[in-house]
């Protein structure tokens, strides 16, 4: 039984490119994890691929990761300042037999693949190596010693249950190119057992490396950690989420969305929360990883509209001027536009409530209406307006709405207003508007619609 305090998770991303969204929902979940059982959540950057790993990348993960909130323990760990580590590991197998040296070339390695193939049994390779004298020698690849064990691997997944592989179906598998270049499945397992990581939280796709990493641990002698997979996040045709789906970096989700809306998406896209909206609090007091689900979720991108559409409604004058960057918007325009939006980038539609907008004349016309009755119409509103001490809304839409009874037409009062101060043929009521321009503004932008004619 492990103990709360001695829980420790982490999140590995490599940094050949940005923090993919599904790499976040895991990121989150560990977090999640790690803050309700009063564990510790560390970041590790696998960065031993040394020609696609880049320190621009690399920013870019730990910006998207602080942009969710999910703050990490201690410093960020790196493997490529763990070398040595590796190196120690690496030659104790060795002088133990459990690792060797595979001189087999690639030509040789892939006519055996395709005799395989032929065959039609598993793909694996069986080295001789490891029992000639060139198996101790340096210069091929480093294999681990498996061979045709008849060993079943088992591991109780802590989401999917009980899982179990024959080590034989896996062959001689290899470890590392070199003593000082290790691969992605030897350097997971000394890391994971050198910080003493007691749950591996990651996606489903990385349950074919689960045995393989046992047989490394055995090897080595080293605790095995409790394993749990998530399940994958899905397109809307099912399959794996992918860049041909559209943006799947969580960076290209900042412009448009608030991170508190990603967050809850991504939480609730694995998992039943009693409810939509929650909190940081809410979701890792309500958190139980053996409740995450074991099949995959629809990205539903209608339904992470809906959860930022509500955030943003809930954001202050001055928040929304701060993550929108528009600094020229009054307070009292600000719910005009978090009432209608579902992205960020949109509330630039909403220009015309702090610069004047540009439009053609002939978008004043109210259908068959003629320029004179549109100009008379306008020249009416303006009256009304300047007649008004200050613009509230009940006063304008109760003088505008006598103005509609005494010519018969409501679209020919309301139509040119809402063109003269928005330009647009969409807009919120054009009472609301002019509440919010103020009277100088409106009688300013009506002028100028009646002076087009």
């Amino acid at each position: 039984m492990i103990s709360n305090s001695s829980i420790k998770v982490r999140i590995a991303p490599s940094p050949t490119g940005f923090l993919h969204i599904g790499t976040g929902q895991s990121a989150l979940y560990n977090w999640l994890f790690a803050k309700k059982m009063g564990g510790k959540f560390y970041l590790r950057i696998e960065d031993t691929d040394r020609e696609r790993s880049t320190k621009e990348y690399e920013e870019s993960i730990l910006g998207a990761l602080r942009w969710l909130g999910l703050d990490w323990e201690g410093e960020v760990i790196r493997q490529s300042e763990r070398t040595q580590l590796y190196r120690t590991a690496l030659e104790k197998l060795l002088s133990e037999g459990k690792a060797f040296y595979c001189h087999h070339s690639q030509e040789e390695l892939e006519a055996e693949r395709q005799r395989q193939e032929f065959e039609k049994v598993p793909p694996r390779h069986e080295c001789n190596h490891k029992d000639l004298p060139l198996g101790k020698e340096g210069g091929g690849i480093i294999r681990l010693n498996v061979g045709n064990s008849i060993q079943v691997i088992s591991f109780e997944d802590q989401i999917k249950g009980h899982i179990e592989f024959k080590a034989g179906l896996l062959g001689d598998f290899s470890i590392a190119r070199t003593v000082s270049d290790p691969l992605y499945n030897f350097a997971a397992v000394v890391d994971d057992a050198e910080m003493e990581i007691s749950h591996v939280i990651r996606g489903e796709d990385h349950i074919s490396n689960t045995p393989k990493q046992i047989l490394v641990y055995e090897a080595l002698g080293l605790p095995i950690p409790l394993f749990a997979h998530l399940p994958l996040i899905l397109a809307p045709d099912r399959t794996k989420l992918s860049k041909r789906h559209g943006a799947m970096a969580v960076v290209d989700y900042k412009k448009d969305y608030l991170p508190q809306a990603i967050v809850n998406f991504l939480g609730g896209l694995g998992y039943t929360f009693s409810k939509d909206l929650l909190s940081r609090e809410e979701m890792i007091a309500e958190f139980d990883l053996s409740k995450v689900h074991k099949s995959g979720a629809i990205f539903d991108t209608k339904k992470l509209n809906w959860i930022n559409c509500q955030y943003i409604k809930r954001l202050s004058p001055e928040e929304f001027r701060t993550v929108s960057g528009i600094q020229e918007i009054s307070d009292s325009a600000v719910p005009l536009v978090t009432e209608r939006l579902e992205k960020l980038s949109d509330a630039q539609e909403f220009a015309y409530l702090w610069q004047e907008p540009v439009y053609e004349k002939e978008l004043l016309n109210w259908k068959t209406s003629s320029p004179e009755e549109v100009k008379n119409s306008l020249t009416q509103t303006l009256a009304v307006i300047e007649e008004l001490e200050n613009i509230t809304d009940e006063a304008l839409r109760s003088d505008l709405d006598k103005l509609s009874t005494a010519t018969g037409n409501k679209g020919l009062v309301f139509w040119p207003l809402r063109v003269a101060l928005s330009g647009k043929d969409k807009s919120p009521d054009p009472v609301q508007l002019a509440v919010v321009l103020g009277k100088k503004e409106t009688l300013k932008r009506v002028h100028k619609a009646i002076e087009m004619f």
